[in-house]
């Protein structure tokens, strides 16, 4: 990870869909709206999530400056705001609620043996 990541945004797959259709069939209004869950996460908050639904500790390494960190770990401000899809009437949720049960999706999913 950088020496001071910063933090970005996420937003669940559903969510994204719903918001989508919402776009879709919406009228009186024109031009981009960001889509995002409510609350920022850093690559700190983003491990201790995986690490708290897979039982390990996360384990950091700290990249020199300009060198490759994870692609969660971001040196530069990347995240974007919904204030304007919340001022357009759509709701979203916060991200630490519905995390936790991906990261145990996916968990659940690469433990499933393939046919």
């Amino acid at each position: 990870m950088h020496a001071k990541p910063l933090p970005t945004v996420f937003i669940h797959h559903e969510e994204l869909a719903d918001l989508l259709l919402w776009a879709a069939t919406r009228t009186g209004f024109t031009g981009p709206v960001n889509a995002c869950s409510d609350s920022l996460l850093d690559v700190r908050n983003l491990a201790a999530i995986v690490a708290e639904q897979t039982g390990r500790e996360p384990v950091y390494r700290t990249v020199a400056a300009g060198g490759t960190a994870s692609p969660f770990s971001f040196d530069h401000h990347c995240a974007m705001s919904n204030t304007r899809a919340k001022q357009l009437g759509i709701a979203f949720s916060r991200t630490a609620d519905w995390l936790p049960g991906a990261v145990a999706e996916a968990l659940t999913a690469t433990a499933a043996p393939t046919i």
